[in-house]
């Protein structure tokens, strides 16, 4: 089955609307999966390289905190039980080595950081972008370098290299549904954790963009 979607791209400073583009999705996926996920991916990922300057940031060189956004607590109930459990043994893959050969249907065991954006995770849906742990925060490389207070947007790191190697992450309930509450707190959660995912590859775009169903969310 197809999906009819339409994605906003933009160059570095604004968002022009193009024409719609078709996503592919598995025949069981929930249809709020198919109108919310791709989209989330792209306006977080056209966020995080945003701003004045060429990485998206006015870069100062004094030392400020890293302050990581908050979210309230979510009610008893809210997620699944297994949800915040330890994924399946076995060796995690990055989400550059997943991404190129995925398809819908697939079993998935991958590992990333939260990030992708100043805040990558969604505020009223259990959504988020996980990159590449391959892909450096700004100033990770350069000790003593506290110019970026939110350097898990990687917003030093080129645009297309950061869409390549991202991808959507969903918590879904008992109805198939995204479940109607942030995961930013939950499980150890935070933006530039590091996390093991399983679960099922929900949708796969023509431009590469994926969405995982996540089944477990293990914090490390």
């Amino acid at each position: 089955m197809t999906t009819t979607m339409r994605t906003d791209m933009t160059d570095d400073t604004t968002m022009n609307p193009q024409p719609s583009t078709t996503m592919h999705t598995a025949p069981n996926a929930d249809p709020s999966i198919r109108r919310g996920c791709i989209p989330f991916l792209a306006l977080v990922l056209l966020a995080a390289c945003g701003g004045e300057t060429s990485d998206g940031h006015a870069h100062t060189r004094h030392g400020h905190e890293h302050a990581a956004p908050t979210a309230p607590e979510a009610p008893a109930g809210t997620f699944p039980a297994a949800l915040f459990t330890a994924p399946a043994a076995g060796d995690p893959v990055g989400v550059g080595v997943m991404k190129p050969k995925a398809a819908e249907g697939d079993r998935v065991l991958i590992v990333g950081r939260i990030g992708g954006s100043e805040q990558p995770f969604l505020a009223d849906r259990a959504m988020f972008v996980l990159v590449d742990p391959a892909v450096k925060l700004c100033g990770e490389d350069e000790p003593g370098d506290d110019h970026c207070k939110t350097p898990w947007d990687f917003c030093c790191e080129p645009r297309e290299n950061l869409r390549r190697m991202s991808v959507s992450i969903v918590a879904n309930g008992a109805d198939g549904a995204p479940i109607a509450h942030t995961l930013l707190g939950q499980g150890g959660l935070r933006p530039g954790s590091r996390v093991v995912v399983e679960g099922t590859v929900a949708t796969v775009g023509p431009d590469g963009a994926a969405t995982i169903a996540a089944e477990r969310i293990a914090a490390r």
